[in-house]
């Protein structure tokens, strides 16, 4: 058996080879960027140190004694952010969520309420990843557009000199 280039033994799609030839790329820098790249899908990060962002303690972190619904979209931290906040250090990315007590006693003490957590860890702002898109799709347009002018030029190019040998031939010129 031959040993593989691509990561894992995993075989590259046949649609992925061919997004990658048509996007400029040849088959041995398509073969060896896919080698690089994990097989594995990407997870959100695991909860570290529950005792130090819930002092009021986690039982059972699988089922915990709150319930959390989200609020809005996903935001973008900024720099303090991320240095500061527990909900920010993962990803970079923060969602409101608001958390009641499934055991109704909780709810009535003040102290344990304020140790709620009031934002999560999300994996995708909205705005970013339409900017990103759209200068993904405008650099796309551009290099199209670059690409036939010169393309154009350069056969109008070949096509004058072409004309400059026949008519050299025929005596014309």
């Amino acid at each position: 058996m031959r040993p593989s280039i691509i990561h894992n033994g995993a075989r590259p799609s046949f649609s992925v080879l061919i997004l990658a030839l048509l996007c400029g790329l040849s088959l041995a820098t398509t073969v060896l960027c896919l080698s690089s790249a994990p097989t594995t899908p990407y997870a959100p990060p695991s909860v570290n140190n529950l005792a130090k962002r819930y002092p009021q303690g986690v039982p059972n972190t699988a089922n915990p004694p709150y319930t959390c619904i989200t609020i809005g979209e996903c935001q973008a931290c900024s720099a303090l952010q991320v240095k500061t906040e527990d909900s920010c250090k993962d990803t970079h990315n923060r969602q409101r969520i608001e958390c009641k007590y499934d055991d109704p006693k909780n709810d009535e003490d003040e102290e344990l309420k304020i140790r709620l957590p009031t934002y999560h860890s999300c994996l995708r702002v909205k705005a970013v990843e339409a900017r990103r898109f759209a200068h993904f799709l405008s650099s796309n347009v551009f290099m199209a557009l670059f690409s036939g002018i010169l393309m154009m030029w350069r056969k109008r190019k070949l096509a004058a000199a072409q004309y400059r040998r026949m008519a050299r031939r025929i005596g014309i010129a």
